[in-house]
């Protein structure tokens, strides 16, 4: 009886079980509900920032956190970084809060009271960009990409000449934007731009910076290059004859000619000045000028020295070869010239008749030094000091002989009046003499302090040169 009465009792109250756990349910729906009445729903961003469970104070805060790290990128179209520029620059901050606030509100309206239940996502706009002009994003713009490195305007290649030829200088890009067009596009970027968060896309400029015009693998350049190349390695050969040819090289018509390269345009003028300045400078080291004189040479370099004899002239035609030269040049011709040797000058017939025998006296002007011979016997061998050729007083080479001889004699000329005890002239006003004034000869005295164009001798080597070698005694000077 007790039992069945409990059991009565019981299932009387079971009910109260399930109503338990409806008014615990409710309870706890109230409170999220009544939490989502001051909180963002889940899945809520502003700006893509995540905002969910937040309060707007604190949403506010996320925003600004995000907003002083996110940097905006504008790049130019072939991929190339223009400038990365904080997202500061276009933002007000007083204006987060509002855009917290605002998002907030139009959440709360637009919302039920049990959406906080709903999966999903809740973007919300946001409004805190300021409205950018282009000159406002230019100014921002300029600070941004000009801060840590100066502004350079491009450089078109160019084409320099050198002593030896030209050289092809590249291109350089400078650090030039297209403010116009840059600044066009961040502020159409800006109006267009919706979130900051993950790091929005790059914003675009097409053609962002100033670029040369000219490159050095531009047309251009190849048909400056061409064009000089058509000067510089053209072909033209001086066969001087014996074996000696030359070349010329680039280097040696640069310095023939008068070459301007302007506008792109290339224009070599040859010059007979230069042109013949350059034949003597090779005539001199190639050519066979004056009489072929065999003689016993001191130094032993070379069996055969070939001299200019005395003031009757060149046995080369360099006036013909600077023509033909000039010719080749002017017509951008290859060319093999021969030179024309005129051997009608020098007296044949002399020669023939009193060939060189071994009494003559050598000098080196390389060396400094003298060797005098008589009879095949070295006499004498001394340094010497010759023309002085910083001041352009170089004793001349050549094949001379001593027109006469003098003792006790005084030299004078326009800044000088020397006494000598030897004078032994054999090229003009240029002699052997000897020099009480120089205490020291040889090495590279004539460099900068030479004579005036005369042989300066130690006075115990002129003695003895003076008692053994009288008038028409041969003097080569090398």
């Amino acid at each position: 009886m007790n039992k069945s009465k409990k059991k009565a009792a019981l299932g009387r109250y079971i009910w109260l079980l399930p109503l338990a756990a409806l008014l615990f349910l409710c309870g706890v729906a109230g409170l999220y509900t009544y939490r989502y009445q001051q909180r963002f729903l889940p899945g809520t961003t502003i700006a893509g920032v995540d905002c969910a469970n937040m309060t707007a104070l604190e949403a506010a805060q996320a925003l600004k956190e995000v907003v002083s790290v996110t940097k905006i990128t504008l790049g130019d179209s072939s991929g190339e970084l223009v400038a990365e520029i904080p997202v500061t620059a276009f933002v007000d901050e007083g204006k987060l809060d509002d855009a917290a606030l605002n998002a907030f509100n139009s959440q709360k309206e637009n919302a039920g009271l049990f959406d906080w239940l709903l999966p999903g996502q809740h973007p919300c706009p946001a409004a805190f960009f300021r409205s950018v002009t282009e000159e406002q994003a230019a100014q921002v713009l300029e600070a941004a990409v000009y801060k840590d490195q100066p502004l350079i305007a491009p450089a078109d290649a160019c084409i320099e000449l050198t002593d030896e030829g030209y050289e092809i200088i590249p291109e350089e890009p400078g650090t030039t934007i297209n403010m116009e067009v840059c600044a066009a596009a961040l502020a159409e970027g800006l109006r267009a731009m919706k979130t900051i968060w993950p790091a929005p896309d790059a914003i675009i400029a097409e053609k962002a910076f100033v670029r040369p015009k000219i490159t050095a693998d531009s047309p251009t350049i190849r048909k400056m290059a061409n064009e000089l190349d058509s000067y510089l390695l053209l072909p033209v050969t001086i066969d001087f004859g014996d074996g000696e040819t030359y070349t010329l090289t680039a280097g040696d018509i640069i310095s023939a000619c008068d070459i301007t390269i302007r506008k792109s345009r290339v224009k070599c003028a040859p010059d007979p000045e230069r042109i013949r300045a350059l034949i003597d400078e090779l005539t001199d080291k190639y050519g066979y000028d004056g009489v072929n004189a065999k003689f016993r040479h001191a130094e032993n370099t070379r069996p055969y020295v070939y001299y200019r004899v005395g003031d009757n002239g060149w046995t080369l035609d360099r006036a013909a070869l600077t023509d033909r030269v000039y010719t080749a040049l002017s017509k951008r011709e290859g060319a093999v010239l021969k030179p024309s040797y005129d051997y009608t000058w020098y007296w044949k017939s002399f020669y023939a008749r009193s060939r060189l025998g071994d009494t003559f006296i050598e000098i080196s002007l390389d060396n400094q030094y003298l060797w005098a011979y008589k009879d095949g016997e070295l006499i004498v061998e001394t340094p010497v000091v010759t023309g002085n050729i910083a001041q352009r007083c170089d004793t001349r080479r050549g094949f001379f002989r001593i027109a006469y001889k003098v003792t006790d004699v005084t030299l004078r000329g326009p800044t000088w009046d020397d006494h000598v005890d030897y004078w032994m002239p054999f090229d003009g006003e240029i002699g052997l003499h000897d020099s009480s004034w120089r205490s020291t000869y040889g090495g590279d005295i004539y460099l900068n302090d030479g004579s005036h164009g005369c042989v300066n001798t130690p006075l115990k080597a002129m003695r003895l040169i003076y008692r053994y070698f009288d008038s028409n005694d041969v003097v080569i000077v090398y």
